[in-house]
């Protein structure tokens, strides 16, 4: 399920508003306070939330529809990170191939050059 970020923030809980006094109000009147000490009559700024700052996935992708999937992932999450102030996105693609009749010497050359050609930074055949 992909979700957009305009329909994601509409579910966002409202946050409390404060009662006549000044101060967050309960649903049965009695008055909220962070649990923090009090200083000049009034709570202190609660701590502010430690926000995560890595994210991190991994997905199998059809080799049937590759373009498909990945361009879902560009959509769904790359564009989503790629957006924000001072991100740094790195994607990395891992293929893996078990071809149990074996490759010939002209296919291992092919895929050989063709990953050079591409800049993979890894490749082996065994």
């Amino acid at each position: 399920v992909i979700i957009k970020p305009d329909v994601a923030e509409a579910h966002r809980p409202a946050p409390v508003q404060p009662d006549a006094g000044g101060a967050p109000g309960g649903a049965d009147g009695s008055t909220l306070t962070s649990g923090g000490p009090v200083v000049d009559g009034g709570p202190a700024t609660p701590p502010t939330e430690k926000k995560p700052t890595r994210f991190t996935g991994a997905v199998m992708i059809s080799p049937e529809r590759p373009a498909r999937d990945i361009h879902q992932i560009v959509e769904a999450i790359v564009e989503q990170l790629t957006t924000l102030p001072g991100s740094q996105v790195k994607l990395r693609l891992e293929i893996e191939a078990d071809v149990p009749g074996g490759l010939e010497r002209a296919k291992v050359r092919t895929l050989v050059e063709n990953a050079n050609t591409l800049g993979f930074i890894e490749k082996s055949v065994e």
